[in-house]
């Protein structure tokens, strides 16, 4: 009976919401002070009270522990799926798709939470692609708090540069320090098609380290299954952050298509631009940044001397 309860709670305020409970509890309330008014008694509207009271703390603590359970059961699917889709993409010879043009943009806020936005324009390179998988990591450990926060929205763009609809998105954790993301295509693509995305991400203190003074690495693979070409790959800072950067995998060249810049935009921000002409298979390209006078912390705040 117990467990019936629970499972019509959880259905209950999954389709009508917090606030229809609450008011249902409040109304109880009223209703036993109105029999304690009604028949006089103090006994009947205390004890009318301490019932709704348990009942309240029960079935809260009761849907809440349900709750955790769904979640840890839709985490263990979703890793599931990653493994799945793994399995697929990877024991094919032919990749999944090339990635012509990789545009993102980072933007690193003050307490290192970060917010990201990517386009991309791709071509399938398979007879259908369902789906496309990006990795994203952190040179740190990321706690389960923090990860349980990082939100991802995909949606396609059209060639006009419309926004078209959103993607089914499904993320899971292959380590403490890399996500995997499917983005999941509303049909599949036949061979050869073109596919353009436009992806945004919140990472919570992602940047934190970097602006604490530990370097941070930005770097692309372009891999067997997901193949990079060209890259354009921005890191905007706030303002009165000056950096370093050095390159890696590649010579720091503009002649030859692979170079880092490094200037400020129009509101006074630092900017640091990875530029890559094309990306070789199974190359690792990247740039490390480093803040040149590191912040501090008081009192939960940063600051600079």
């Amino acid at each position: 009976m117990l467990r019936s309860f629970v499972a019509w709670l959880d259905s209950y305020i999954s389709q009508r919401g917090v606030s229809a409970v609450l008011g249902g509890l409040v109304g109880l309330m009223a209703f036993a002070g109105l029999l304690g008014t009604v028949f006089g008694s103090q006994m009947i509207r205390a004890g009318g009270f301490i019932v709704v009271a348990l009942l309240i703390v029960v079935g809260v603590l009761l849907v809440l522990a349900d709750r955790r359970r769904l979640q840890r059961e839709n985490n263990t699917n979703r890793n599931l799926l990653a493994i799945y889709c793994k399995f697929i993409v990877d024991h094919r010879p032919e990749p999944l798709v090339l990635v012509n043009e990789w545009n993102q943009t980072v933007f690193v806020q003050r307490n290192g939470d970060v917010r990201e936005k990517l386009t991309i324009k791709a071509v399938a390179l398979r007879k259908e692609t369902h789906f496309i998988r990006f990795y994203a990591g952190s040179e740190w450990e990321q706690p389960e708090k923090i990860r349980d926060k990082v939100r991802v929205k995909a949606r396609i763009m059209k060639k006009s540069g419309k926004a078209g609809p959103y993607c089914t998105v499904t993320k899971s954790w292959s380590s403490s320090r890399q996500m995997v993301m499917l983005v999941h295509l509303h049909t599949p693509v036949e061979m050869g098609a073109e596919i353009r995305l436009e992806i945004n991400r919140v990472w919570p203190k992602k940047c934190q380290p970097l602006l604490y003074g530990e370097p941070d690495v930005f770097y692309f693979y372009s891999g067997k299954v997901l193949q990079i070409d060209r890259v354009k790959y921005r890191v905007v800072f706030p303002r009165n952050i000056n950096v370093t950067y050095d390159s890696i995998g590649f010579r720091d060249d503009r002649s030859t298509g692979s170079y880092i810049t490094s200037k400020k935009d129009d509101d006074g921000r630092r900017v640091v631009t990875l530029h890559i002409a094309h990306l070789p298979t199974h190359a690792r390209y990247g740039m490390r940044l480093s803040i040149k006078q590191p912040a501090k912390m008081s009192h939960g705040l940063l600051y600079r001397d």
